[in-house]
Formats: C-alpha cells, structure tokens, sequence
C-alpha cells in the first residue's frame, strides 16, 4: 500500500512483527553487512584513529592537516536508557570534548545517519555558530480536504552554545543514507555564516515529524504530514538536499579501489578556503 509512495516516514505495522517503511527507490542497501563495509571504509580514509562518544554514535579525530572530522550516525540512542535528558547530556559531554579552538576547519560527515531527534541535531549547531539565526521554519497540514492548507509556520531557532565554538569553514558529507533528522541538521546549516560547502549525493528527502495513528483492527501507521522550509519557502521533500559538489557516495568501485572521493574533496576545499 505505501511501497509506491517512496517515502521513509511511511511506515505500516500491525503492532507485532510485521511492519513496512518505505523509502526512495535509488537507496543503496544498508543491512548489517553493508553498514560494517561502510564503517571500515571510513576508517581507513580518515587515516588517522578515531574516538568514539555517546554510544559510539559520534566520532571525532583531527586531520594532519589541522582540521577536524566529526561522524554522526544517529541523533538518538546515545545512552542504553531511552531517556532525552541523558541522551542530551551525553552529547553535551562528547562535544566538550571536541577541541574546538584548534581546528582550522570542520567536516561533518552524515552520510550514513538515520535520524532521532531534531533537538539534538540543533544542539550540534550550536557549536558552530556565534549568533541565533533561524534553523527553519515548520508547517503542518491542517485540512485533510486541502493540500494546500497548513498552520502558520513555526521558526525553529538556532542558538549559539554559551562555551568553545568553531566559526570556520565547514564541509558537510551526505547521501541517500542520510535520513530525517541528519536532513533537517543539514537543512539548518544551510543558514550558517558562512555557509557550509556540502558534498556527495542528495540526502532521502524527509524531514517532517511522522503522524502516528491507529486503524480500528489495532494496525498502525504513520505518515509524514509536515514541511520545513528555508527562509526562500524551499522544502526539499521528495528528492532530498542537493550538494554543492556531487561526488561517489559508498559504490562499490569506492570501495573496490578504497577511495572515499566525497571526504577527500572536503579536506581539499577546506585546505583551500583556509589559506
């Protein structure tokens, strides 16, 4: 029923072990196996170790070169208790741990991130910025007869953490991989100053937080019924934010010949904007 519709805030259930979520057609696989693959190939491009925080869901090192590399796989799950409070507190402690005055520029890298929660992502952001600005802004269907129909826009506002930060050049890595709430964070940093320079592929294309709902035989579904737009009313639901420079995103030839051209690219433009 929804596997037409291509969207991965789509999601069917029968409240015990069958369930289908959609998504968009061209996503590459992501089991168990290809998640693995995808790990240890970032590891050997960033080529230098790695260290792991909250939960393993951030990864941080410093380049050669002075700049600096931040993973983000998840924005949820950062503790084994399922509790916002922690998870937040979690975070907060790992990006303490950043050494945000030494960097001379920032790659973030999203590629492989299937969302959680938008606070967090913003709570990101507000290492990377000196002033608020507007994230971007919140629509919500309201007239199940008109499409055209929504509530008045809800700003979401960035604001800047009152510790270290980092105001320098930043590069961010994204793909089909990159769902939901690493959409949203990516969206936000599009009003940075300055702004980031993305490279890759175009994320999924869904940001709106799901409308959950259940059927009269205990079935349950949940279906997208939001739109976060830029500042120019621009959503990007459907085909995902585009990048600045298009580049391979985990093919198998990157993998075959172990290139990982989108992060190589980052350090090259950043090297470069720092001169």
């Amino acid at each position: 029923m929804i596997e037409p519709l291509h969207d991965a805030h789509t999601s069917l259930s029968d409240g015990k072990d069958r369930e289908f979520g959609g998504l968009r057609p061209d996503t590459p696989p992501h089991g168990p196996e290809d998640l693995a693959r995808i790990d240890t190939a970032v590891a050997k491009a960033v080529g230098v170790p790695l260290r792991q925080y909250a939960g393993g869901a951030l990864s941080f090192a410093r380049l050669p070169e002075g700049t600096g590399y931040l993973r983000i796989t998840r924005f949820m799950g950062y503790t084994d208790e399922e509790s916002y409070a922690k998870w937040e507190a979690e975070l907060d402690a790992a990006l303490d741990r950043i050494p945000w005055k030494k960097l001379t520029g920032l790659v973030l890298d999203v590629r492989l991130n299937g969302g959680g929660a938008d606070p967090l992502a913003l709570r990101v952001i507000s290492r990377l910025t000196d002033r608020p600005y507007t994230a971007y802004t919140k629509y919500a269907r309201n007239d199940p007869r008109d499409p055209t129909r929504f509530t008045p826009g809800q700003p979401i506002t960035v604001r800047p953490h009152h510790g270290p930060r980092f105001g320098g050049p930043v590069a961010v890595l994204t793909g089909p991989l990159a769902v939901s709430a690493a959409e949203t964070f990516t969206q936000a940093l599009m009003a940075r100053s300055p702004e980031p320079v993305r490279i890759g592929q175009n994320t999924q294309g869904v940001f709106s937080d799901t409308m959950d709902r259940t059927l009269p035989n205990g079935w349950s579904f949940a279906l997208p019924n939001e739109e976060f737009r830029t500042a120019d009313g621009t959503t990007f639901d459907g085909p995902g934010i585009p990048p600045h420079h298009r580049t391979p995103v985990f093919t198998e030839e990157e993998f075959e010949q172990g290139r990982d051209s989108a992060l190589t690219k980052a350090r090259e433009l950043l090297r470069h904007r720092d001169r």
